[in-house]
């Protein structure tokens, strides 16, 4: 069993006077996220985007001048309310590197460490005029025995930005965002079994490795538009699980189950033909019930049955 608790906030895409009013709310849901149980908390996409100048004005504020040259210092509150609560973090902004720009986050543990970042790859028509930079595969970033990879906004429209993050071995993606990723997501999850996290103002998601939706909400509800509770969707994923196609592994799940009730879950989904197979006790993992029982991961058997 190997659980972590993820947050998605669906940060109010308003404009805002400043930089300092938006990290003011996006501070109260990080810390809510935190007192919730979350050990993770993923914040939408470019938080220094639709800021003010500090007069009550928005418009016309370029790109020049909202970009980052110090972007810890200008989140200092951020981070600050994060490490007090001991709750790691994306911080998604738009950053200036010598004469060029950069969107990206940064994956921030909970003890204030920068522990790797991730930078946009596919850019959009806008960005590309702006002179935003695209970025190339970045090493992926290890927390709490998982790798996560990343993806930004348009690259949920781009498989090869999945793909070649889950061959150097992703266990999961997190996603600031400003786009709802739609579909394309739910495939990305089952396609290469990895749980992906959607933080997006109207209708954030967190899917697990099979395809599932295990959460989800945002600014398309009413309620939320007219103040009232909170913008957070919250999910707990054990990682201690792999994703079975049902071919050679589904006479084994009944044994499977008898000897170890109790001790695993199993879910399955017809449709795909896929089963979910966690370890639900500390003292058993999912590696020794597949060695012992000879199990093929979903994405192994599909790998071998594509070899020539």
């Amino acid at each position: 069993m190997h659980e972590i608790t993820i947050a998605a906030v669906a940060l109010n895409n308003r404009d805002y006077p400043d930089l300092r009013a938006k990290l003011n709310e996006a501070c109260q849901w990080v810390e809510l996220a935190a007192r919730q149980g979350a050990d993770l908390v993923v914040l939408p996409e470019l938080l220094n985007q639709y800021c003010g100048d500090g007069q009550g004005s928005t418009s016309g504020v370029s790109i020049e001048q909202y970009a980052l040259d110090d972007w810890s210092g200008a989140c200092a509150p951020l981070l600050d309310v994060a490490s007090k609560h001991c709750v790691a973090m994306t911080v998604p902004v738009l950053v200036r590197e010598s004469d060029y720009f950069i969107n990206m986050f940064y994956f921030v543990s909970e003890h204030g460490e920068v522990l790797g970042r991730y930078q946009k790859r596919v850019l959009s028509e806008g960005e590309l005029d702006e002179g935003v930079q695209p970025g190339a595969v970045e090493p992926l970033i290890q927390w709490r025995g998982v790798k996560f990879g990343g993806a930004i906004c348009f690259d949920c429209f781009h498989e090869h930005v999945f793909a070649d993050q889950v061959k150097a071995g992703a266990d999961a993606f997190l996603i600031p965002s400003l786009t709802p990723g739609g579909v394309c997501l739910d495939y990305y999850a089952l396609r290469y079994s990895t749980p992906i996290v959607l933080a997006y103002p109207a209708w954030s998601r967190i899917i697990d490795a099979d395809g599932t939706e295990l959460a989800s909400g945002g600014y398309r509800h009413e309620t939320l538009r007219f103040g009232f509770g909170s913008p957070l969707v919250t999910a707990t994923i054990n990682f201690d699980r792999v994703v079975l196609f049902g071919n050679v592994n589904q006479q084994k799940i009944l044994d499977i189950q008898r000897k170890y009730a109790g001790r695993v879950g199993v879910r399955f989904d017809q449709a795909n033909v896929v089963f979910m197979l966690e370890s639900c006790d500390a003292d058993l993992s999912v590696a020794q019930i597949v060695d012992e029982f000879g199990l093929i991961s979903r994405s192994d058997y599909f790998a071998k049955s594509a070899a020539p």
